[in-house]
């Protein structure tokens, strides 16, 4: 979609693998991107970016948004008159409020659920970024949530890219650790890229970018209600609860459906 491979697959599905790569351990870090629809719209532009998405390991659709795109250009393939195209939108569209769209696979949830199989199975687990101590607050939780989990953070750069020194003790720390996921909170598309930049030098089965879902598992940012999430309105709750966000919103709620739908004109 918009040049970007997307793995359309169900939640265990994603888990089950993931939990293969940390058994097997033996064809080095595994990077696994949950990507929204900004994502998609920055890759367009960030030709970088683009490369790191699709030399990642697994892309799940992190939002409705993603998998309807996704859903509208396998049905879109086979209408030929523009009115075809606009007819198959709305049919999309029309999933989409139903909730019958599909599953997407967030990085809140794919945190939560592999710290649950983390302290079933005493696998370890590293935090990186989350500044003003969320991550400490994240590890903690984490620990109390899951007995049996083996769990670390670092909070990272201030500014990253901008102090290697820092850097440099970062991943020698996690080196150290030698995790079995590691979960890199530096803000979406920095967070990506520095996973691709550091891929040969971490020691770490699966390594995961998930943003601001520190925040959301300790409580600072309320998880939109279930029906705003499968009916495709999460964007809204995100934007009640940060007016800031509002540009890039706009790029998700805007700009991605028409690149998509003009992907689709040819």
């Amino acid at each position: 979609m918009l040049g970007v491979n997307v793995d359309v697959l169900g939640k265990e599905e994603v888990l089950n693998i993931i939990l293969s790569w940390v058994n097997d351990r033996s064809s080095g870090l595994k990077h696994v991107v949950t990507a929204y629809s900004e994502f998609f719209v920055k890759a367009k532009t960030d030709v970088e970016f683009k490369q790191v998405l699709n030399s990642s390991d697994l892309v799940t659709p992190d939002g409705v948004s993603v998998l309807a795109a996704v859903n509208y250009g396998g049905r879109v393939k086979g209408a030929k008159t523009l009115p075809g195209k606009i007819l198959a939108g709305l049919k999309t569209g029309t999933e989409v409020i139903g909730g019958r769209v599909g599953e997407t696979v967030t990085g809140v949830w794919l945190f939560e659920a592999l710290c649950e199989a983390a302290g079933k199975k005493g696998l370890k687990i590293f935090l990186l970024g989350g500044w003003d101590g969320v991550a400490g607050r994240a590890a903690r939780l984490a620990q109390k949530r899951y007995p049996g989990i083996k769990i670390e953070f670092d909070e990272g750069e201030k500014r990253v890219g901008t102090d290697p020194e820092r850097n440099r003790e970062v991943v020698e720390r996690i080196n150290k650790f030698r995790p079995d996921v590691l979960f890199v909170s530096y803000n979406p598309v920095k967070q990506e890229k520095w996973i691709a930049k550091h891929r040969k030098s971490l020691k770490v089965v699966v390594a995961i970018g998930v943003g601001g879902t520190y925040n959301e598992f300790v409580g600072d940012l309320l998880g939109a209600p279930k029906w705003m999430a499968k009916s495709g309105l999460k964007w809204l709750w995100r934007l009640w609860l940060e007016p800031k966000r509002l540009g890039r919103i706009l790029s998700a709620v805007i700009v991605f459906p028409w690149l998509v739908f003009r992907e689709s004109l040819g």
